[in-house]
């Protein structure tokens, strides 16, 4: 379904929360021509079309419940530069979870697609493959929010950040200086000694990288534009000038 026909069908839904809230999506107003043209100024380029469409029906959806907003709204014009600035540039934050982590999509010049979603979590600090696109998000998210609370989202959020923190799935560079793959060989070519590589090119839902497996001040990298990630080793000793002196 397409992510206008989605906004709209969410619109004056009733959802029930965990805690038994009665949620109704509501529209907010739409973005302001001006508005839209500050946002393209701002990143240097014109936004996906798909992402300017929703921006004149809407500039988001507020979470109510009886005229009261009690939730974190899903915000179509939430555009920054992503705090990990090695991994992603400009980004669209959606939604957020309201512990400080957020589902953040990409934006690139001549987008065609409005995706993928990925869960960038602090605690723990990992990646983690969400949804193809905003409309799949979207539908997953309002499928979370109501009951059973089951689907991808669930699966992110409830299992594959542990999954991903703990997961031995991430390869040493060194075994990729000769990969047939021209784009992994190149990539751990200008990686250091230490670096591991996860290839997230054909992602599903939970899939992912450890941000900080090696501390706070984990080095990170990514192959050009490709959705190929890599991060770096620390030592012990590192490890604890970052504690003590926080560099």
């Amino acid at each position: 379904m397409k992510l206008k026909d989605l906004v709209l069908g969410a619109a004056g839904r009733k959802l029930i929360t965990f805690d038994d809230e009665e949620l109704t999506p509501v529209l907010q107003e739409p973005a302001s021509h001006a508005r839209i043209v500050e946002l393209e100024r701002k990143i240097g380029f014109a936004l996906p079309p798909e992402l300017r469409e929703i921006l004149t029906l809407a500039a988001g959806l507020d979470l109510v419940d009886g005229g009261r907003e009690v939730d974190d709204p899903i915000d179509f014009a939430c555009i920054e530069r992503c705090g990990h600035e090695d991994l992603f540039g400009w980004v669209l934050t959606p939604s957020t979870d309201g512990a400080g982590n957020d589902w953040v999509i990409e934006l690139r010049p001549d987008q065609q697609v409005l995706g993928p979603v990925w869960f960038l979590c602090h605690d723990a600090p990992v990646l983690v493959y969400q949804s193809p696109d905003l409309a799949t998000f979207l539908a997953d998210n309002l499928r979370y929010l109501q009951e059973p609370h089951d689907g991808p989202l669930q699966l992110v959020v409830e299992r594959a950040v542990h999954d991903v923190w703990t997961q031995k799935l991430d390869v040493p560079r060194a075994q990729l200086l000769d990969s047939p793959d021209d784009l992994l060989r190149v990539f751990a070519n200008t990686l250091p000694e230490g670096w591991f590589v996860r290839d997230l090119r054909r992602a599903k839902p939970g899939d992912g990288m450890p941000l900080g497996r090696f501390g706070p001040k984990t080095p990170l990298a990514r192959a050009g534009d490709e959705f190929v990630f890599a991060y770096g080793s620390r030592t012990r000793l590192q490890r604890l000038k970052t504690f003590f002196s926080g560099r």
